[in-house]
């Protein structure tokens, strides 16, 4: 019997060419009428093959299987189910191993070209693949009972959602080989469980027992403050599951998806950032106040953003902010809505470091990120926003004052800001009047002496958000009410 084996493992691995697969379906034909499957499965685990020849082979092999071949002898055991059950989770396993993507050695090789490197394990892992798409069709329509059935579907769908979450999208580990068997074998998976999309799929049999907790305990290992950098398949396995888990999943997970979420965004690459970013942000939106306030979560991840603001890029700032948003509303009442006095507070903690940032930034980039905010800021802030009004002005009238480019997006956002400011702040107006007056008329000269580096959009937008300040000052102010239509048109004609 070994020797029949080994004969058909030498062909196997050595004759690649698919126009000599018929010089092999003999020997695996003389091969199944020796070996029942969990004897042909034992010899196979005893040799010590590279993970391209255990799924070539055993591939191979079970393609040209019969249905009946794939069950138990029922004269070598008195219970066929239990053993049936103990072959295909024992298969499983290992061929979710092999097919796997490994770890690592060091983080240099994460500079490497992963797709070169882990191009090899991308064809084994299509091969795999292949192996659980055929044993979940074959198994589907065999004479089993129906309880043992379900427990060998969902034994081998868990192990290889894990494969096809790995190649589910392109990245640099896969080919567009793998990308196709993933998507193909998660489609076969969800019929052969029942459910209609992968997120459906993931919150079947939520617990100890459910896919996602197979998942979690494979890839949460791998994401320890040491090691997940040594591991980017994992982390993109584990931002796939939790961005598809949605409540009330979410919430019994929230242990297991915060800490590497954090990890994240506290690294210095901005990839690395954007990433967490990307996870705390869909954390904090489908989860609730409560949730997020036990334990310290929400502090926890309050302290994380706010060291994320400093020396990060466009992108990951925009982000940044739009997260404290969030984090804000959880860790704190809103200012908005108090009742008595209004001490200083996170809010004003943030927005404190936030005017910081704005005044002694000098890239473009940054500046339009922070001024696109400011207007949503201050909404937040409400009146409370006066503990800042002075050195506010001042960074409106700085930033008015300089050009970013022909379509003004800094000036443009930090007029909407001026807008709300002038709202939120209005008993405190007149004492800052004639300096943000001066600030739009400066504006408008300005705009009127760059008309011909500027496009006629962009002039008509700045004049008509300036105007609308303008307005404004003049309800707040009345003694602006001699200032008519003709004084600003002056200023804007060109002479």
């Amino acid at each position: 019997m070994e020797g029949v084996l080994q004969l058909v493992l030498n062909k196997l691995t050595t004759a690649r060419d698919s126009t000599l697969q018929s010089s092999w379906d003999g020997d695996i034909s003389v091969l199944m009428l020796q070996l029942p499957l969990s004897q042909f499965l034992t010899e196979v685990y005893a040799m010590e093959l590279s993970s391209d020849q255990f799924v070539t082979v055993v591939y191979s092999v079970l393609k040209s299987a019969s249905v009946e071949w794939l069950l138990p002898d029922p004269a070598t055991s008195v219970n066929d189910d239990e053993v049936c059950e103990r072959v295909y989770i024992d298969l499983s396993w290992a061929l979710s191993r092999h097919a796997c993507m490994q770890s690592l050695t060091s983080e240099e090789e994460t500079c490497e070209n992963l797709r070169k490197k882990f191009g090899e394990k991308a064809g084994v892992a299509c091969i795999a693949m292949m192996t659980y798409s055929h044993l979940l069709s074959s198994l589907c329509n065999a004479d089993l009972e129906q309880s043992c059935k379900r427990r060998i579907i969902r034994t081998l769908s868990h192990d290889a959602v894990l494969i096809c979450l790995e190649h589910k999208q392109s990245c640099h580990w896969t080919t567009a080989q793998s990308v196709d068997c993933a998507n193909s074998l998660l489609t076969n998976i969800c019929t052969a469980m029942g459910c209609d999309t992968l997120e459906s799929l993931l919150s079947m049999n939520p617990g100890k027992s459910g896919l996602l907790q197979h998942v979690m305990n494979e890839v949460l290992p791998k994401l320890s403050p040491t090691t997940w950098k040594l591991n980017p398949v994992a982390c993109h396995v584990f931002q796939c599951c939790l961005l598809m888990t949605q409540q009330p999943l979410l919430s019994e997970f929230l242990p297991m998806f915060i800490p590497p979420a954090l990890l994240f965004v506290d690294d210095f690459e901005a990839e690395n950032r954007l990433f967490g970013l990307r996870c705390l942000q869909h954390i904090m939106r489908h989860s609730s106040r409560t949730e997020l306030q036990w334990y310290g979560r929400a502090n926890v991840i309050y302290d994380s953003l706010v060291m994320a603001m400093f020396g990060c890029d466009d992108v990951c700032l925009d982000a940044v902010i739009v997260n404290l948003f969030d984090v804000l509303i959880v860790v704190e009442a809103s200012t908005r809505r108090a009742a008595c006095l209004r001490p200083w507070s996170r809010h004003d903690e943030v927005f404190d470091k936030y005017l910081t940032n704005m005044e002694i930034e000098n890239k473009v980039l940054l500046r339009r990120v922070y001024a696109k905010h400011l207007a949503s800021f201050v909404s937040k802030l409400g009146i409370t926003v006066v503990h800042h009004l002075s050195r506010l002005l001042r960074i409106v009238a700085d930033y008015l004052q300089v050009s970013d480019g022909p379509e003004e997006h800094c000036r443009c956002s930090i007029l909407e800001a001026l807008s709300v400011i002038l709202l939120e702040t209005w008993p405190r107006v007149p004492s800052h009047a004639d300096d943000v007056m001066k600030s739009l008329v400066c504006l408008l000269d300005d705009v009127r002496r760059q008309r011909d580096t500027m496009s006629m959009s962009t002039q008509a937008s700045l004049r008509c958000k300036a105007v609308d300040c303008v307005e404004l000052l003049k309800k707040i102010c009345p003694e602006y009410t001699e200032l008519t239509d003709d004084f600003f048109s002056q200023i804007t004609v060109h002479r």
